[in-house]
């Protein structure tokens, strides 16, 4: 059994001081749902043994806030493939780069790709991936290696479970 928690990046600014899209750093209310999302980790006793993160702006400074959050002292890595990551990109990376032995993972990254993921590996096309929302998915899988095979099988939808996709704002209600 691996858990793989997907978080697409805080609000950012609509533009950037570059005029490129990947510079957009988060607005002040991302920076405050990054860090509630770090307490929801905390609150939920969930600690990756990795975080894999885009290298965008907008996504590293939500690792930043994640990290101060939960106090997370483990693994960070950037990887330039999860901007604009198809479903097939963000697998490929996992199998590539996470430890099998490793029990749970957190990407931070970018629609569509997340939203994408987590609609193959559950079958849920009906959970949005908004801006901050955390996304907790259960797998039947002995290692990361065996996901590539899981998403594309026939029953892909059932290889794994949605536990929760929730808003920031749930650490709050704790």
């Amino acid at each position: 059994m691996k858990t793989l928690l997907l978080l697409r990046h805080a609000q950012p600014t609509q533009t950037s001081p570059t005029g490129r899209d990947f510079d957009r750093p988060l607005t002040d209310e991302g920076h405050a749902a990054a860090l509630l999302v770090g307490q929801l980790l905390r609150q939920r006793q969930l600690n990756p043994d990795i975080i894999l993160c885009s290298t965008a702006i907008r996504a590293h400074q939500t690792a930043d806030g994640v990290i101060a959050g939960a106090r997370y002292h483990g693994a960070l890595h950037f990887y330039e493939r999860i901007y604009e990551a198809s479903t097939e990109t963000l697998i490929e990376l996992i199998a590539e780069v996470v430890e099998e032995n490793a029990a749970m993972i957190l990407i931070i990254g970018h629609n569509p790709g997340l939203q994408d993921l987590l609609s193959r590996l559950t079958g849920d096309y009906r959970t949005p991936m908004l801006p901050a929302t955390l996304a907790r998915i259960d797998l039947d899988i002995a290692g990361w290696s065996k996901l590539h095979a899981a998403a594309t099988t026939t029953a892909a939808a059932e290889a794994g479970r949605l536990v929760f996709a929730l808003p920031p704002e749930a650490a709050r209600a704790h």
